[in-house]
């Protein structure tokens, strides 16, 4: 089954205010195209801390505007809630199809992206002229660069309770317009190799997406790639896949997995940053091959490593590469 392609058409973005001071982050309504890939980079992020930021605003009972709060609740209402009973396969496509990377489903009113837009217009509205003012993130996730694994940031907490209106606000268009700018890094790093390039027949096409998650009261990414492996798969007429993902959260640490399919054989290998999580996943092995077994998959090698990949270095011009 071919890997579903991404929407690369610019983001649609409302008009802008005249724009102001800069900052890491800023909430400046400057359209997003892949024309300016380098201003994306400087604003992009995750979109938990604007969740999270969300959930803050409206349990302190922030004055925010009816059609804001309404776009906040469906952006809350999309996190996959851990403390229920386990997400299936159903509830993980539809997450993904509710992402906003894939093009048919980014434009379903339902969709990430369609929440974040209509969230950034009812900011604007509420700030006005004060729409310029550029909010700054602490801890950014990594770029979305294709062929890197994905990697996970740690958890941010909401902001700090006692804000007037115009600060919360100020706040939130800045996170939303750095979600807005990695999905359609997402976008562009899942995009096909441009045939004209030397390298593109070795280039493996991936697909790479984000899944908001809810533990406890913490909200989480997990960063999920998809890749086809036509180097390692045991014959021609055998397909294999390659999944791999991160997640952070606070009581667990950093975990990412590696999930190789030959046919119906899976490799996997696990890294937990922590010791304890480790040692706590190692213990849980037994339970793989059977779980695994139900939906009719033989396991191959297990591993679990102990501490995170090294990060390797980019040379500039690297996210220029990657969307080429």
């Amino acid at each position: 089954m071919p890997l579903p392609q991404p929407g690369v058409a610019t983001l649609p973005l409302p008009p802008a205010m005249p724009a102001g001071r800069q900052a890491p982050v800023p909430a400046l309504a400057a359209p997003l195209n892949l024309a300016d890939l380098g201003q994306l980079a400087a604003r992009q992020d995750s979109v938990a801390p604007l969740l999270a930021r969300l959930a803050g605003a409206l349990v302190q009972g922030a004055a925010l505007p009816r059609p804001v709060v309404e776009v906040a609740l469906r952006l809350l209402a999309g996190r996959l809630d851990l403390n229920r009973t386990p997400p299936d396969g159903t509830v993980l496509r539809d997450a993904v199809l509710a992402s906003g990377v894939l093009a048919d489903a980014a434009r379903s009113s339902s969709s990430t992206r369609d929440n974040l837009l209509q969230l950034r217009s009812g900011l604007l509205a509420v700030l006005g002229s004060d729409a310029e003012v550029a909010v700054a993130s602490v801890r950014r996730a990594a770029l979305p660069l294709r062929g890197e694994a994905p990697r996970a940031a740690a958890p941010q907490g909401p902001a700090s309770p006692g804000q007037a209106l115009p600060e919360i606000a100020r706040n939130l268009l800045g996170h939303t317009d750095a979600a807005l700018s990695r999905l359609k890094l997402m976008q562009v790093a899942s995009q096909p190799a441009d045939s004209t390039r030397p390298d593109a027949q070795s280039a493996r096409p991936e697909f790479r997406v984000e899944i908001p998650l809810l533990l406890g009261t913490e909200t989480a990414m997990l960063h999920l790639q998809v890749e086809r492996d036509a180097r390692h798969r045991p014959s021609r007429r055998e397909r294999a896949w390659r999944m791999r993902f991160a997640v952070h959260f606070s009581a667990t640490g950093e975990i990412g997995a590696e999930v190789a399919l030959f046919g119906r054989t899976a490799n996997v290998s696990v890294w937990a940053a922590e010791t304890d999580t480790a040692d706590a996943i190692e213990a849980m092995l037994p339970e793989l091959a059977p779980a695994l077994a139900r939906h009719g998959l033989d396991v191959g090698a297990v591993r679990v490593r102990r501490g995170a990949p090294a990060s390797r270095p980019h040379h500039p011009g690297r996210l220029l590469d990657s969307a080429r």
